[in-house]
Formats: structure tokens, C-alpha cells, sequence
């Protein structure tokens, strides 16, 4: 596990981002145009701009909304464990609430984890 002590709050914040990215493209198949992330006390928040797939938007674009609604859906619950994991590994402290939710107008996705405790950090220079 990530001794989060070791990094300071930004460098926390960019390797989750990394994980999140990585994670798009590994089961998704899918890059992400930026992945935003912010870390506040025991709230971390992900913003994932253009996180809709193209077989995603070509639904979308022939008035499937509801289908894709379904499958994003679906998505967020299959990736719910790796997420959570990969974010335990980073910040080093368990998460007990997790939720994530995709707007298919605006192509973005939330995720807004609850941690335990606020990981600890050094401070930076």
C-alpha cells in the first residue's frame, strides 16, 4: 500500500488522476480529454471531462439516451470495486462511500469518494 505521508496533497491528487485515466483506457478503451481531482479532508472529487465512449455517443446521437443511461449505469457498478481499490493503494486509508454519476449532455462524469480519515500528507515546499 501507498504511504500517503510520504506525498503532498497535489501529488496524492495527480496520481489518482493517473489511476482514473489509466483505468479508461485499460477497460474502456477509452482516453479521457482531462480528469480533474481534488482532495478535501475526507471528500475526494473527479471530474472526468469527455467520458463518454464513441459506441456511447453514437447511441446517443441516435436517441438511445436511455440505453446508454443503462449501460453507463452498468459501467460505473463493474469498475466500482477496481476503483475503490486502486483509491485505498494511493491515499493509504479505506473508502467507505463511493458514487459516480455521467451526464450525457455535457460528456462528463463524477465521482465523489468518502474516505475514512483524511489521509495524511506532507506539506509542500
Amino acid at each position: 500500500m501507498t504511504k500517503a505521508a510520504n506525498f503532498t496533497l497535489k501529488e496524492l491528487e495527480q496520481k489518482i488522476l493517473q489511476c482514473i485515466q489509466k483505468l479508461y483506457v485499460d477497460l474502456l478503451g477509452h482516453q479521457p480529454q482531462q480528469v480533474s481531482c481534488q482532495l478535501v479532508d475526507k471528500t475526494l472529487t473527479v471530474l472526468i471531462e469527455d467520458s463518454i465512449t464513441q459506441p456511447e455517443q453514437i447511441l446517443v446521437n441516435s436517441g438511445k439516451q436511455d440505453l446508454v443511461k443503462q449501460v453507463r449505469s452498468n459501467i460505473h457498478v463493474a469498475v466500482e470495486s477496481r476503483l475503490r481499490a486502486n483509491i485505498e493503494e494511493i491515499v493509504g486509508v479505506a473508502v467507505t462511500d463511493l458514487f459516480a454519476d455521467s451526464t450525457l449532455d455535457t460528456r462528463r462524469t463524477s465521482i465523489v469518494a468518502i474516505l475514512a480519515t483524511a489521509p495524511h500528507t506532507v506539506e509542500s515546499n
